[in-house]
């Protein structure tokens, strides 16, 4: 059971807080107030390539949440994306993203976990395992969130980013994200050659970033296989954005 999408902004907004402020204390989060000119760089990239995303695919209306993004000053190669539109980049990923097409794909990725509410649905299933059905059924009932608030906190500071999603979650998000990317412009082949490239610098083992996500070559198949559609999504962007794969051949239709 899963909880209603009104829950989603409220239950990623306390989590996203308590990721900023651990960050805060040990001075990485960068504060636009106080950024450098580099730092300032990182922000501005990081929004206009959400922004583009956002207003290509109609999400920004679709999901009114309060889309936030947030950068971390660290080295590892890392992103992700709490329930409501909350977003955290490492400088590490910023660094590591060649263009904006290769960052597209980063965000397209972390926006389709919200998009699909992955964080939710997770955190339910943590929830009926750990707390039991009778608790969660209590918390949607009185319209009290705060066990999966918690769950969410909790689950999210122990894994430093964002909830461990699924193998299935992660393909998901492929799919909505690279659509999503070529939507707005972005190139989706970018996608291929920044997934190819993390994993030959980092390894079969993979950065922390692709530790519960798909084989590299099944996640570059699947990628593959949506190029035609994709690269069509690019070229004629007032097409609709598939909703469900089984729309996606009508993007070839003359």
């Amino acid at each position: 059971m899963m909880m209603p999408i009104s829950a989603d902004e409220e239950m990623g907004q306390q989590a996203f807080a308590q990721l900023l402020s651990a960050y805060g204390k040990k001075g990485k989060l960068i504060d636009p107030k106080t950024a450098d000119a580099t730092e300032q760089k990182y922000l501005q990239r990081v929004r206009q390539v959400g922004t583009r995303i956002l207003d290509a695919t109609g999400w920004r209306k679709e999901y009114p949440w309060k889309w936030t993004y947030a950068v971390i000053r660290d080295d590892t190669v890392n992103a992700g994306m709490f329930p409501g539109g909350k977003m955290v980049v490492y400088t590490g990923m910023l660094n590591f993203a060649k263009d904006d097409d290769e960052l597209a794909a980063v965000i397209g990725h972390e926006m389709g976990h919200a998009i699909a509410r992955h964080g939710p649905e997770r955190v339910s299933q943590v929830t009926l395992a750990e707390v039991g059905l009778a608790a969660l059924g209590a918390a949607l009932e009185t319209n009290q969130y705060g066990p999966l608030i918690t769950a969410a906190a909790g689950l999210g500071a122990q894994v430093g980013v964002l909830l461990p999603f699924s193998r299935t979650h992660e393909e998901e998000a492929d799919y909505i994200g690279v659509l999503a990317m070529a939507k707005a412009g972005y190139d989706p082949r970018a996608a291929i050659r920044l997934w190819t490239r993390m994993e030959q610098k980092h390894g079969s083992g993979g950065p922390e970033f692709l530790s519960t996500h798909p084989n590299p070559g099944t996640r570059v198949k699947n990628l593959e296989e949506l190029l035609p559609y994709a690269l069509t999504l690019r070229q004629n962007p007032s097409l609709p954005l598939p909703k469900t794969r089984e729309e996606l051949p009508n993007l070839l239709k003359p």
